[in-house]
């Protein structure tokens, strides 16, 4: 009896892994090797459809392990010179000429972030009548590194993270719910894709 409990915790504990986890792919469409030990760099403001201090702390402590003192804050640079608190997303050569002017900074980092899916909140806990149903979290996050010297784009990378859970009519409701204990939820997935984007240009940068 006890060998055949512990066979039911392995299932359900793999169940969960395979089911529940989170999953994340990268892309890197340019500039995937990035020299960071030169220049000063802007942090923008983030553009999300969640709480963006949220993904701004994180994106500034994640950035400020690469480039320390380097990182300069919009906060801080907004003291002294005329830019506005959130600088744009896809900036023209002509607002690059500006930030460059304004700031006399090198970099640009613009992070765009957005829960694409949540559909695993409290009323998704029970199990179809009949047949099954396929539930998904999604976010992603995408990176845009502009040279200000030059006034071109640097870098493109994007990170995609993605909880799906398939439930079906017979499912223990008991084991749904456990089971959705495990999800991560939109927010925190679309905070994960920042993190490990970041993390990725720190694997791959230029020595």
């Amino acid at each position: 009896m006890k060998t055949y409990k512990i066979i039911i915790v392995l299932i359900i504990t793999l169940s969960i892994s395979s089911c529940g986890g989170a999953k994340y792919n990268y892309n890197f469409e340019r500039g995937k090797n990035i020299n960071f030990k030169a220049g000063k760099w802007i942090l923008n403001k983030p553009f999300t459809n969640y709480d963006d201090n949220d993904a701004y702390k994180l994106a500034k402590e994640e950035f400020e392990e690469i480039l320390g003192d380097s990182l300069l804050e919009l906060i801080e640079l907004r003291r002294t010179t005329l830019i506005d608190k959130q600088l744009p997303s896809n900036p023209t050569t002509k607002e690059l000429l500006e930030i460059k002017k304004f700031t006399g900074c090198n970099f640009l980092i613009n992070i765009d972030s957005k829960i694409i899916k949540n559909q695993m909140g409290n009323s998704s806990h029970h199990s179809p009548s009949i047949g099954t149903v396929t539930k998904y979290n999604e976010a992603q996050t995408k990176i845009q590194i502009y040279d200000l010297d030059k006034l071109e784009l640097l870098s493109v990378s994007t990170s995609f993270g993605q909880v799906k859970v398939t439930k079906r009519a017979d499912d223990d409701e008991s084991f749904i719910e456990n089971l959705l204990d495990y999800t991560t939820p939109g927010k925190l997935l679309a905070l994960k894709t920042i993190k490990k984007l970041i993390r990725k240009y720190d694997k791959y940068q230029q020595e």
